[in-house]
């Protein structure tokens, strides 16, 4: 037996050559000129490493930075086993707020549900308490009660060893969750959510609007007022006949419907106290559930409050009641044309409402109606139109609604450049016209609400909540229409703000309540909106561990200079990159605000496109928006009166309007209509981050940076960890220039082929570097699924797909853990990278030659062509992170 053998390394250096760019690449802007091309990678699949407290973590510290005294007893709100579960801590002495974080940063499932147990062990390891510092908790689920749930351990128990209900997930029956050594209570769902705004507002009295899908049910709350449950306080406890209700009759209705009745719409008024609150319902519209609460999202999508209908058409629309954010910025769509050769279309403007009358109103032509004959039939997202399919008759699922205006340049073959127009599809263009209608209808309901109101109110402040209270156009003309003094919207008016809700009843209780006028001592109340960075804080410790773990796939840059590293991602942005920022504790809430976000530059239309493809992975449609200074916010945005408060919208809350003369500076912040969705930043609350937009507005001469959240994967939500950080960062493909955390900036490694083929002298005769070996990163289990239609014995018609699953990979996520192998080359390849042999000896392998065969031209081409082979498939199992040298 004789070999091919590489006897001389020009032959691999040759094709070294043709390996040294990544597998795939694109370019991307670097200036203001788009034709400036930087080469780029594509995104990959995802992973997911240890959080905070691995026990393996060589650079573990003994000591949390959130670290309180030991004596420290804690007050805890709790959103419990319904979606967007969270955790508030607050001292019970002080009132302040130590921790809060949601479920889904650490599942890394968005809006996820469930128990508690997590959560509130992550909280007493972040403040190094044990678990008897817990005095007080005081929780909401808003589709059944907690306490009655939880009365029986056993019970509990038995469903946890059978793996139902809420036993099909763990920590169901621990002390973590149950919490059953301290003071427990529930506080009803529209009561939680205008707690959670109104005693952080920035002003001592005003009125909450509380608008959601579903709140309460009326027979929890009728029951707990009846049996006087002192485990128990809902709007009832202030006496049912204290306040405004409709349907008026609801007490009688309710004994003839199927099903039960749930908030809607609520009003509140309040005013604080030195350590209390006094708040009160003055208003509370009950909506009837329509099909059975079994059913598929407990019948939400059958009910009638204004946040359940605009939640019927993100159904409708893009198969997600949660979708309503995408909603909202696919409405302003409607008044835009595409040209396509001769053919101009354009969305058609739905001229049936889907929503019309008053929320407060009886009378019979004057109380609230709807017409969801709009938002029925074949949903929008079951279409399968013509237009939706590409010439071999496949479905392609991105193209429904992936459009937008740019016409950026694109390369052909002959070099030259085309513009390329990404055009509406039939079923987009009437997915906008829904979009518009259920906006418009959403905007004159809520306002002719709110108005009616704040007459009747008297009140000068208004507070928002409830998840209505995230559509930041509505807020922004309620901000600047109807004449308040102030508005205050916090950073999670959805359902994730009910634990502080909760947190802050337990701390200051409620003066309107007998049972709370008893002397009780009770901390300072809130004077200040809290800060939005209540998450675990990232340890230098984490962040090496985190970078240690991908170290052959980053390169990383220590800096400890602040203004250094300041100037560093600032001048990135300004040259054209896109930056993920990661800095200090997390936010509470949906949105990034400036501690986990992907930055870039916004006066360069182009990367609207390039983030929302290739950084995000997502519709192309869909808008960003900008983090700009407070003190020149008013310059550059239409925020009504700015004269006592420049801070306008520092929670990303308010959509408001560029102006004119400033639109053509920032287009990839400027949505089709010309509104933007901004945060306002001062130095006082956020100092680095505002030094950061300063510099770049020192370079740009402009006073802002396009924001978005830091998540590259879909379906996932903003990043937590370190960890996740990089894993988000690797999954980018090369998107992302730059990921700066804590005093690291971090970039992706290229594979290095010259490390892994060895390198040779002048002369190729004396090697001076040896080759590495590749090696697999951990172990794996490979998957064949072989299809072919019924009766098939045509070999060639047979189809099969090889996916790897590779838990120790950084790139690795439970949510999408198979890897699918390019080709059965690839799958070989994979096996035999154990770090013992290289990639001459693994070449070597695959063309063994008889003694009575001859070397000859074709042999040669043969060997050539599967050495390249070779590299592609090496270079792409390395920068999916399943090999390394």
């Amino acid at each position: 037996m004789t070999q091919i053998g590489l006897s001389r390394l020009k032959t691999i250096q040759i094709i070294l050559v043709l390996f040294t760019e990544p597998v795939s690449s694109w370019t991307m802007p670097k200036s203001n000129d788009l034709s400036t091309n930087r080469k780029m990678q594509l995104f990959s699949t995802p992973f997911e490493l240890d959080y905070y407290d691995d026990s393996e973590n060589p650079y573990k510290d003994d000591i949390s930075p959130l670290e309180v005294p030991e004596d420290t007893k804690l007050v805890l709100g709790l959103n419990k086993y319904s979606h967007d579960t969270t955790v508030c801590a607050a001292d019970i002495k002080t009132g302040e707020v130590l921790f809060a974080v949601s479920k889904e940063r650490f599942s890394r499932k968005k809006h996820d549900a469930g128990n508690v147990a997590t959560l509130v062990e992550s909280c007493l390891n972040c403040l190094n308490l044990d678990y008897d510092a817990i005095e007080k908790v005081v929780m909401n689920n808003h589709h059944h009660r907690i306490l009655p749930l939880e009365e029986s351990r056993e019970h509990m128990e038995w469903e946890s060893g059978l793996g139902i209900n809420g036993g099909i997930e763990n920590g169901y029956d621990d002390e973590e969750n149950l919490l059953l050594d301290a003071d427990r209570m529930e506080l009803s769902h529209h009561l939680a959510h205008a707690y959670s705004t109104a005693t952080q507002s920035p002003f001592d009295s005003g009125m909450v609007v509380v608008m959601d899908g579903m709140g309460e049910t009326y027979r929890t709350m009728l029951r707990g007022q009846k049996t006087k449950d002192p485990t128990y306080v809902s709007d009832f406890s202030f006496g049912e006949d204290s306040f405004q209700i409709i349907p008026s009759d609801l007490q009688d209705q309710s004994q003839i419907s199927y099903f039960d009745w749930r908030e809607a719409e609520s009003v509140y008024v309040y005013t604080k106290k030195e350590n209390s609150i006094d708040l009160k319902p003055v208003f509370k519209r009950f909506t009837p559930e329509s099909s059975p609460p079994s059913l598929y999202n407990h019948g939400f999508e059958n009910m009638d409050s204004v946040g359940a209908l605009y939640s019927r058409a993100s159904s409708h629309i893009f198969g997600d009641w949660n979708a309503c954010g995408k909603v909202m910025g696919l409405a302003p769509w409607m008044g835009t044309s595409w040209k396509d050769g001769d053919l101009v279309q354009c969305p058609v403007e739905e001229e049936r409402r889907v929503m019309f009358g008053s929320l407060y109103s009886e009378d019979d032509e004057q109380k609230f109606q709807q017409d969801k004959n709009v938002i029925a039939g074949m949903p929008l997202i079951s279409r399968m139109d013509a237009d939706l399919f590409d010439e071999d008759g496949n479905l392609v699922k991105k193209r429904r609604y992936d459009f937008d205006d740019d016409e950026g340049l694109k390369k052909q073959d002959d070099g030259k450049e085309v513009q390329e127009k990404r055009l509406p599809t039939k079923v987009a263009l009437d997915a906008i016209a829904l979009a518009h209608r259920i906006q418009i209808d959403l905007e004159d309901i809520v306002i002719d609400f709110v108005k009616h109101f704040k007459e009747q109110t008297g009140e000068e402040n208004l507070c928002i909540a409830g998840g209505v209270g995230l559509n930041s156009v509505l807020n922004g003309r309620l901000s600047r229409e109807l004449g308040f003094s102030n508005t205050f919207i916090s950073p999670y008016p959805g359902d994730d703000g009910i634990a502080v809700g909760c947190c802050a009843f337990g701390l200051f209780g409620n003066g309107f309540l007998e049972e709370q006028k008893e002397t009780e001592e009770r901390p300072p109340m809130w004077k200040e909106p809290l800060s939005p960075y209540l998450g675990p804080a990232s340890t230098e410790a984490a962040i090496k561990a985190a970078i240690e773990a991908a170290a052959p796939w980053l390169v990383v840059e220590e800096v400890r200079n602040e203004g250094l590293r300041l100037e560093l991602a600032a001048q990135e942005i300004e040259s054209g990159g896109v930056i993920a920022w990661y800095h200090g504790r997390s936010e509470l809430g949906p949105r990034a605000l400036g501690h986990r976000s992907i930055l870039a530059d916004p006066r360069k239309k182009g990367l609207v496109r390039f983030i929302n493809q290739h950084v995000k992975s997502r519709e192309s449609f869909r808008p960003f928006a900008p983090s700009v200074l407070a003190e020149y916010a008013d310059d550059w945005f239409d925020l009504g009166d700015t004269s006592s408060d420049s801070n306008k919208s520092p929670y990303m809350s308010l959509t408001a309007t560029v102006r004119e003369k400033k639109r053509k500076l920032i287009p990839a912040v400027t949505h089709v209509d010309g509104s933007s969705r901004l945060q306002t930043v001062t130095a006082e609350a956020e100092p680095l981050y505002h030094k950061l937009i300063s510099m770049f507005y020192d370079l740009s001469g402009v006073p802002l940076v396009l924001n978005t959240s830091f998540n590259t994967i879909p379906g996932e939500p903003i990043v937590e960890s370190p960890s996740d950080a990089i894993r988000s960062f690797l999954c980018s493909f090369g998107s992302l220039e730059m990921l700066v955390m804590g005093d690291y900036i971090i970039k992706r490694k290229t594979a290095n082929l010259k490390t892994l083929l060895g390198e040779a002298d002048k002369s190729d005769i004396e090697i001076v570097t040896a080759p590495l070996c590749p090696k697999r990163v951990g172990a794996c289990t490979f998957q064949t699924i072989t299809e072919a239609e019924t009766g098939t014995v045509d070999p060639e018609s047979v189809v099969s797909k090889t996916k790897v699953r590779m838990p120790a990979r950084p790139m690795h996520h439970d949510g999408d853990e198979w890897y699918e192998i390019l080709d059965e080359l690839e799958g070989e390849l994979l096996s035999v990278c154990d770090g013992t042999s290289t990639l001459s000896d693994i070449f070597q392998q695959y063309t063994e030659m008889q003694e009575d065969e001859q070397m000859d031209k074709g042999r040669i081409e043969e060997a050539e062509l599967l050495l390249q082979n070779l590299v592609y498939r090496i270079v792409r199992l390395y920068e999916n992170t399943l090999i390394s040298w």
